[in-house]
């Protein structure tokens, strides 16, 4: 899929990311939503030059479901917030262009919803410090969305 929901083509996004990041994690930035809306083999990608740690990386930046709920995509940030190593800190480096690009260019979903990007750097930003255990996460995204809401923030 070469457009997002909206018609917008995915590659302006991809683009602004990949510009915004430092040149070790260009090629990460550049395929970061490669593995959401293809299918290709990862074994291609390695052959093709990206190494063990990028592909890790780009791992880490997949969510695993197109699901609508906070609770899971907060939990996803939370996943690369803490991922250890070069592979870690790659992702880390592309969430973060990620989700400052997505704060200027929404991607709202046909059904109107859009994940709480400025929550999400916010917590990505902290390194998740204040989450609560898996079992609580739940409750703490509620509270810290009523928060934001509360102060005006975006």
């Amino acid at each position: 899929m070469d457009r997002e929901e909206d018609g917008t083509p995915l590659l302006l996004h991809v683009a602004r990311v990949a510009r915004s990041t430092p040149p070790d994690a260009r090629p990460v930035a550049w395929l970061h939503e490669l593995l959401e809306w293809t299918s290709i083999d990862e074994r291609a990608l390695l052959a093709e030059g990206l190494s063990p740690d990028q592909l890790r990386a780009l791992r880490l930046l997949k969510r695993r479901t197109d699901s609508r709920s906070t609770t899971a995509y907060l939990g996803h940030q939370r996943l690369i917030a803490v991922a250890a190593g070069d592979s870690g800190r790659l992702a880390r480096t592309v969430r973060f262009a990620d989700l400052e690009d997505r704060l200027r260019h929404p991607h709202v979903r046909l059904d109107g919803w859009s994940p709480p990007y400025a929550l999400a750097l916010r917590l990505l930003r902290s390194g998740f410090a204040q989450v609560a255990p898996a079992d609580g996460a739940g409750e703490w995204a509620a509270r810290s969305q009523r928060k934001t809401a509360a102060s005006g923030a975006h």
